[in-house]
């Protein structure tokens, strides 16, 4: 396979090449998948079913929704808004990958390569703003409607930059990208798609645990972790008890050591954390320094996943 090179797209080759984010796709993963097939050529792809913000973003963007990825003999795979083994589709061989553009940590369990690939990873609020930088650096027009989907991915991940992972870098573009993609007022495409994550009455249980799940794999334990941003927290606190029995069971499943499932209240910028035994209290006191209380746990000004509930426990399982 000739070397894929992030730099030089015009050298590149694009047959059988697609572009894919991590299991559980959100407005990031999607965004990018199409931005960057926009930008490298190839196409984008989906490794599971999309949550309702990001069927939201996919229908107001006016962009088809991307296949399921499927195995392909030859096929070349971009992967983005990801480098973890834990969440690569099983149907992508290590030996397909040629790319990676993320923002994410170089933490357990990433995905290894026996030759070298191009990766572009960078401390920034999502993925999408990467493929932003990348777009205006090379000199390259995007269409309105993917200057939408990626503008989708910097409101989704930072929270409408309320989020402690936004950076400087993450505002100025997605401005440039609204007036690319004609939206007037980007903070009400924001507050749009955030209304359309948080009705989540319809949803079941189960895919309310797993619409935003993330496997790790840190000194020998492996955790689970789900979250759910609301403005409606109310709404999947009701739903305890059943949310305690989907995480019994997917924690059996997938053999897991720890399960959580976090509540993220947007409006408050507070999380309540769904504790599922005493296992995970002690864990989570340890991390978090609260007290867990009929299985919950309330945790004032944790937001992010990424930056703060995930660190939290991974010095904890590492110390």
């Amino acid at each position: 396979m000739a070397f894929f090179d992030l730099e030089s797209p015009e050298n590149n080759e694009t047959d059988n090449l697609v572009w894919l984010g991590h299991l559980s796709p959100d407005s990031d993963t999607i965004g990018s998948a199409i931005g960057a097939a926009e930008l490298f050529g190839g196409e984008a792809r989906r490794a599971g079913e999309l949550n309702k913000e990001t069927a939201f973003v996919v229908e107001y963007c006016g962009v088809e929704v991307p296949k399921l990825i499927s195995k392909v003999e030859g096929q070349k795979v971009g992967l983005v808004d990801f480098n973890q083994k834990t969440q690569l589709h099983k149907d992508v061989d290590n030996g397909d990958i040629v790319a990676i553009i993320d923002h994410h940590a170089i933490q357990d369990q990433p995905i290894t390569f026996n030759t070298p690939v191009s990766v572009d990873i960078r401390p920034w609020g999502s993925a999408a703003t990467i493929l932003a930088d990348r777009f205006e650096k090379m000199g390259k027009e995007m269409s309105p409607t993917t200057a939408c989907v990626l503008l989708a991915g910097i409101l989704s991940d930072t929270l409408v930059f309320e989020s402690p992972t936004t950076c400087p870098v993450d505002k100025p573009y997605a401005e440039k990208l609204a007036k690319i993609a004609g939206i007037e007022d980007l903070y009400d495409f924001g507050q749009k798609m955030m209304e359309a994550k948080s009705d989540l009455a319809d949803v079941s249980t189960y895919d309310v645990l797993k619409g935003d799940f993330k496997h790790y794999e840190i000194n020998g334990k492996k955790v689970g972790f789900g979250v759910a941003e609301t403005l409606l927290p109310e709404q999947l606190l009701e739903r305890k008890a059943d949310l305690l029995s989907e995480m019994e069971g997917e924690k059996a499943k997938q053999g897991l050591d720890f399960i959580f499932f976090a509540i993220v209240d947007t409006k408050t910028k507070n999380a309540h954390l769904v504790v599922y035994s005493d296992a995970e209290a002690e864990l989570a006191a340890a991390a978090y320094g609260y007290t867990t209380e009929a299985n919950l746990m309330y945790l004032p000004g944790l937001m992010s996943r990424k930056s703060q509930l995930m660190p939290a426990v991974q010095a904890t399982l590492t110390a």
